[in-house]
């Protein structure tokens, strides 16, 4: 159980300095407008790198036990979900996720 707050903790300490990071760096340097080319990459890269994080503590679980095939469904289903609404939709990635979550969801109450 301490195994898993520890993991839970990194995970919302390393999500916080993703996004805090990039906006100190900014606020030192003075700068009201738009903000810098490389400012800008940082911020655009958050949302997939939370994403990211998340995915990577919800498959944790997986790792080590025993893979039903339909475990293995349900995980490719969902990502697969995410990947095609992202293309369908391309904007942000909050849409692919919650479609991804849904299918994923879904699929364990068949």
């Amino acid at each position: 159980m301490m195994q898993m707050f520890w993991i839970i903790l990194a995970c919302g300490v390393g999500t916080f300095l993703l996004r805090w990071l990039p906006l100190r760096q900014a606020r030192k340097r003075h700068t009201t407008e738009r903000g810098s080319a490389a400012v800008v990459r940082l911020l655009a890269g958050v949302g997939p790198a939370a994403v990211s994080a998340l995915f990577t503590v919800s498959i944790y679980g997986l790792l080590g036990t025993e893979h039903t095939l339909n475990q293995f469904f349900r995980i490719v289903s969902a990502l697969a979900i995410v990947v095609m609404v992202r293309m369908l939709t391309r904007g942000g990635v909050a849409i692919p996720t919650l479609c991804g979550a849904l299918g994923y969801g879904l699929l364990g109450t068949i």
